[in-house]
């Protein structure tokens, strides 16, 4: 969910006119938006242990919008999307109008299963606007989800996780062994590991927070008044 983040702050920076070089950057970072989207929710669906974990029929369930009511369909469309692209080499950049200097890039109509039995229609004209709507819904369900099963309420041991420190640094592969032995040496408190864990949990937090991807012209419209 982080790589999402800076692949779409990525996509949102280019202006045209764009060289070949920055249209290929362009799609790559359009490309890996969904790329690492679809990751982090095939990530929740096949986790065993996320208990309970009802994210599946949650985000079927709330990844609707006006004229587009088949949850389903619409995660499925996002799904071949991203199979499109890593499978197929689709470029998903490859239509667009031009918003003063923005590329407003138009979404694929269609997308087809990896056996082109089954189709899968958009569920907005421009794939901004795409975004926007897995924005509005997907990290909020995820952050729903670890609610239900209490991830941010369950305590860590501070005696494991002292452990676990010295662990992962007798076994690192890349501290030299002087180094080793003086971090070693010294003591690592417990509360050390409770602060940290309180950090990954506010990070965790803070990346499933919806991205902005508002439109150029619609900021300065809204800066206007």
């Amino acid at each position: 969910m982080s790589a999402r983040q800076s692949a779409l702050r990525a996509a949102l920076s280019f202006r045209t006119p764009l060289s070949v070089t920055e249209s290929m950057d362009m799609r790559v970072h359009y490309s890996g938006y969904f790329i690492n989207l679809l990751a982090a929710t095939e990530l929740f669906i096949e986790t065993t242990t996320l208990q309970p974990n009802n994210f599946k029929e949650q985000l079927h369930l709330r990844l609707v919008f006006d004229g587009y009511q088949d949850g389903v369909a619409n995660y499925s469309y996002i799904r071949e999307l991203r199979n499109a692209v890593v499978h197929r080499g689709l470029d998903i950049t490859s239509d667009a109008h031009i918003d003063g200097n923005f590329p407003m890039i138009l979404a694929v109509p269609r997308v087809q299963d990896r056996n082109g039995k089954k189709t899968y229609s958009t569920f907005d004209k421009y794939l901004l606007d795409v975004i926007n709507k897995c924005e509005s819904v997907i990290g909020a369900v995820m952050l729903d989800c670890l609610n239900d099963a209490g991830i941010f309420e369950a305590n860590i041991d501070p005696d494991a996780a002292v452990i676990e420190y010295r662990k992962s640094v007798e076994q690192s592969h890349s501290m030299p062994n002087e180094v080793k032995a003086m971090f070693l040496a010294n003591e690592f408190k417990p509360e050390w590991a409770v602060a940290t864990h309180s950090a990954a949990m506010k990070k965790l937090r803070e990346v499933l927070a919806a991205c902005i991807a508002t439109r150029p012209s619609s900021l300065e419209t809204s800066n206007a008044r």
